[in-house]
């Protein structure tokens, strides 16, 4: 039984997200475009709240950019760097954006509780989204202190198995089989965001996502194109 529930959430489960996922990509962009927009509440706001939009941006973004290096196979990286060191880099780079987005986020969740305006126009959507987004940052966050603890097989192994889900091979799941809990429950919940992702106002963050990195804490509007 552990060796089936192992194989489900593992092996077919990322490509039930992936194929939601583009699924509702595809659909939302052709058919409602108009709705890619996150109903900002910055002019509803204390500024000094702002900053908290700011980091959550920059954090999940650069978060995101970091677990895509679990596709670059061995041999490539080892060209330039050994497994030990990609770790390390993975470490420090995690921790520093994890904390920016679990930063923004909690100033995000504080600002929709304690401001009444912004209180009254948020809806179950957008704690949802927000909470799902900030339980998986601090799984990664501890996840790290695991990674940091663990040896190097058990770090590399997270990147043979998300090259073995994307070129589609059975054995999957088998790979992680013995990974820390903490590992699974950060996975299972990543895919369940894979899932949603274009359902929700997060489809905004396709649609120039480097203007993150250089905003200034002004209201950003986008004008919808029509295909």
């Amino acid at each position: 039984m552990e060796n089936y529930i192992n194989n489900l959430l593992f092996t077919y489960l990322p490509h039930i997200a992936f194929a939601v996922f583009w699924f509702g990509l595809i659909t939302r962009i052709v058919y409602a475009n108009r709705s890619i927009q996150a109903r900002s509440t910055q002019l509803l706001a204390d500024k000094r709240i702002r900053p908290g939009s700011n980091l959550f941006h920059v954090g999940i973004l650069a978060v995101l950019l970091g677990h895509f290096t679990l596709l670059i196979p061995e041999r490539l990286y080892h060209l330039i760097m050994t497994t030990e060191t990609k770790r390390l880099i993975a470490l420090c780079m995690g921790s520093f954006f994890g904390i920016l987005a679990i930063v923004g986020m909690t100033l995000l969740v504080y600002r929709r509780l304690s401001v009444k305006t912004v209180k009254s126009t948020s809806n179950f959507h957008d704690y949802f989204i927000l909470i799902l987004l900030l339980a998986e940052a601090a799984l990664g966050m501890i996840s790290v202190g695991t990674t940091a603890s663990g040896t190097v097989e058990q770090y590399a192994a997270l990147g043979i198995w998300a090259q073995k889900v994307i070129t589609f091979q059975p054995d999957a799941g088998a790979v992680i089989a013995s990974h820390s809990i903490i590992y699974k429950i950060h996975i299972v919940i990543g895919l369940v965001v894979i899932m949603i992702f274009p359902y929700t106002k997060l489809m905004h963050m396709l649609v120039m996502p480097l203007v993150y990195f250089f905003r200034s804490g002004f209201l950003l509007i986008r004008k919808s194109m029509k295909f």
